[in-house]
């Protein structure tokens, strides 16, 4: 038998309210002003012929998705002694610190409202730590917690966007 990591709450947190404002921050996110756009319209000519929005980069997508995912779950259960609901804890967390560095590594430019909605997404995650207490673990939440859930993000999250940027750097383009 098996038993969900997640249970249906969490997971319709995640799906909905604590990835909402920070994916709804890429929308704003402007390579060029409006103005550069009206007098250089070939500018977006790769998005027209649907270059950027293909199958490699879904499964671009879908590979970091899983890479991070299986990283998170390997990392806690093999190093970090602790019990479910504080796997549920640590694991959890680590995906909406992972989600947030995810939206700022995807972003060109970091904008006042982008923060803004990375904080508020913060501030209602720990208000659903205070209201579903029978969720988390909420007494293993202290300085070793936080330290946890640091290594952890930076583990999942860093080796990714290193990789990006070494393509970045070597790809001509």
């Amino acid at each position: 038998m098996t038993v969900p990591v997640y249970n249906g709450y969490l997971l319709l947190g995640y799906s909905t309210v604590y990835t909402m404002f920070p994916v709804f921050s890429l929308v704003l996110d402007e390579d060029v002003t409006y103005k550069q756009v009206n007098r250089f319209p070939a500018l977006y000519k790769t998005i027209q012929k649907g270059r950027d929005l293909n199958l490699k980069t879904f499964f671009i997508w879908t590979w970091k998705s899983i890479y991070q995912a299986c990283w998170i779950m390997f990392v806690t259960v093999t190093q970090f002694d602790t019990s479910f609901a504080n796997i549920v804890t640590v694991t959890f967390s680590t995906l909406i610190c992972v989600e947030m560095l995810n939206v700022l590594s995807e972003v060109t430019k970091i904008r006042k409202l982008m923060v803004f909605s990375i904080i508020l997404t913060i501030g209602i995650y720990v208000g659903s730590i205070a209201m579903f207490r029978q969720y988390f673990q909420t007494s293993y939440i202290d300085g070793a917690f936080v330290i946890k859930v640091a290594i952890l993000t930076l583990i999942t999250w860093l080796p990714l966007e290193i990789i990006k940027k070494v393509i970045a750097k070597c790809d001509p383009t």
